[in-house]
């Protein structure tokens, strides 16, 4: 028995040529004729094909939105390494600066040096990032592996909105964006017909989430959430679970460690702060109305802002929870329950408690009911309380973990998935030998392989947009709980809340005048 209760735009049109245009071509066209040749500077020469290289026809040309640290990661690991991909073009509201904030002072910049055999690039005293940084890193990657020493091909913006009027032959439009942008972003790129892979979470409003669904479907084009994962540890899970092992699952417990970064403010930032050179603040801003700059809007605290972010739950539980979701398919939320640590101020002589409207709490347990089962969230230390004897001598939960408790027993396994056990422990003992083995029925492949098949097979990725639609929804429903304090009764299919007026004004967002979705 369980006791549980990157930066943004706006047209801007004071920079050089550069950053302002980017030429438009037609791949077709351009394997057809020498003129287009000679005239197209988007691609480089070295599309052209040729032993070691996918031809042209074979490549899907990508631009990237959002140019913050994350990018910089996955640059590295899932894009730049890839010859059936090519970065044409680079978006972001930021230029360049070293303010980005990271889990450590040098580790980017030390992997990225090493990745482009330049010990000098980024800089020596802060975490550099910014459109013109990511540049470099592309530029240098492919100079060095696609024999084009000297070349300089990517063109940069500031205002995604543009780069789109301007992308006839790109196929693919890569959403590495802070969360509020997201929705606007995805759906902007659907409308002009181009694939999207975005990075988690969907959309940090419901509106927004209906939206990303509805236009995908309407337009057909190829879309995926970077938080789908198909490893190994997931088939295990699902043949553990579909074999009945622990019978018909009643509750699921996702706890994190997160947030591992600032969070919890009662109020927004009152301190006067300079913008930097080559930030465009407005654009970064996007969809939400006009506020002084603060650094601790940006970059990774931009999480921790209900505006902007989507907490740790669309941080790191889009990552956990979807195998829930994809493995048991509990459908949409019927209600949801939070409840947020406190905060108390000063005021004159006097403590006043405080609901924040601003922000996410320093920790908080989300309570989802689902049909036939009930889901729970935990982070900022917050953990499932377990019986005792459920659990080996001296064993203590991690600081992350996930829990799935049935009619006749439990199965505990690490945050993302792997090292999964019944308990207690003895039960795991004398089951030895008999356990279901995973039986994979679907191809295991990376995610970056899983769009990047779905784009030239044309067919929808396995991690398309309207996959996550559940949890997607539930990400921004869990926000709003917090927001009010209450226990939300929920009617998915009027996309309203049948028990609280007020808290129906969440679901959409105040936007600034020409950005409304």
């Amino acid at each position: 028995m369980l006791y549980i209760e990157s930066l943004w735009f706006g047209i801007h049109r004071s920079h050089a040529r550069r950053e302002r245009t980017m030429k438009t071509f037609n791949r077709r066209e351009f394997l057809t004729t020498a003129t287009a040749l000679s005239t197209v500077t988007v691609l480089p020469r070295h599309v052209m094909g040729g032993r070691g290289f996918v031809a042209p026809s074979d490549r899907v040309n990508a631009v990237l939105v959002g140019c913050g640290t994350q990018a910089l990661r996955q640059l590295m690991t899932d894009w730049l390494p890839r010859e059936d991909l090519h970065l044409a073009a680079v978006c972001d509201p930021n230029k360049d600066t070293d303010d980005y904030r990271d889990w450590s002072p040098h580790g980017l910049r030390n992997r990225i040096r090493r990745f482009i055999d330049n010990p000098r690039w980024g800089s020596q005293t802060g975490i550099r990032a910014g459109r013109e940084a990511v540049r470099e890193v592309i530029e240098a990657y492919y100079a060095k592996t696609r024999e084009q020493s000297g070349w300089e091909g990517v063109k940069m913006y500031v205002d995604y909105r543009e780069m789109l009027t301007e992308s006839e032959g790109i196929d693919l439009v890569i959403d590495m964006t802070p969360d509020h942008l997201h929705g606007h972003v995805n759906i902007s790129a659907m409308k002009a017909g181009k694939h999207v892979t975005a990075h988690k979470t969907l959309a940090n409003v419901v509106h927004e989430v209906r939206e990303c669904v509805r236009v995908a479907k309407e337009t057909g084009v190829m879309t995926h959430l970077m938080a789908w994962n198909n490893d190994p540890e997931y088939y295990q899970l699902k043949e553990w679970l579909n074999s009945g092992v622990i019978g018909r699952v009643k509750e699921v417990h996702n706890w994190s460690n997160r947030p591992v970064w600032p969070q919890g403010w009662v109020e927004n930032p009152k301190e006067v702060m300079a913008i930097p050179d080559g930030l465009e603040w407005d654009l970064w801003l996007g969809v939400v109305p006009d506020r002084p700059y603060h650094i601790d809007y940006t970059h990774a605290l931009f999480r921790g802002w209900y505006d902007f972010g989507a907490g740790c739950l669309g941080d790191m539980g889009n990552y956990s929870l979807w195998r829930t979701y994809r493995s048991l398919k509990p459908g949409p939320v019927k209600s949801v329950r939070a409840n947020a640590s406190t905060d108390a101020v000063i005021v004159g002589n006097q403590c006043q408690w405080r609901r924040s409207q601003v922000a996410f709490p320093h920790a908080c347990t989300v309570h989802f009911e689902h049909k036939d089962m009930d889901i729970y969230w935990y982070d900022g230390g917050m953990k499932p309380n377990i019986l005792r004897s459920l659990l080996g001598k001296d064993e203590v939960l991690g600081r992350e973990g996930i829990l799935y408790v049935g009619e006749y027993g439990s199965i505990l396994g690490s945050f993302l998935g792997g090292n999964f056990k019944l308990l207690p422990e003895s039960r795991m003992e004398a089951l030895q030998g008999s356990m279901p083995a995973p039986r994979p029925r679907e191809e295991v492949v990376s995610a970056t392989d899983e769009y990047m098949t779905a784009i030239r097979d044309g067919r929808q990725s396995r991690g398309n947009f309207g996959s996550v639609h559940h949890l997607a929804e539930a990400t921004c429903l869990a926000a709003i709980a917090l927001r009010t304090g209450r226990q939300l009764e929920w009617d998915a299919e009027a996309m309203t809340f049948t028990n609280d007026e007020d808290a129906n004004r969440f679901l959409r967002r105040e936007y600034r005048p020409g950005w409304e979705i």
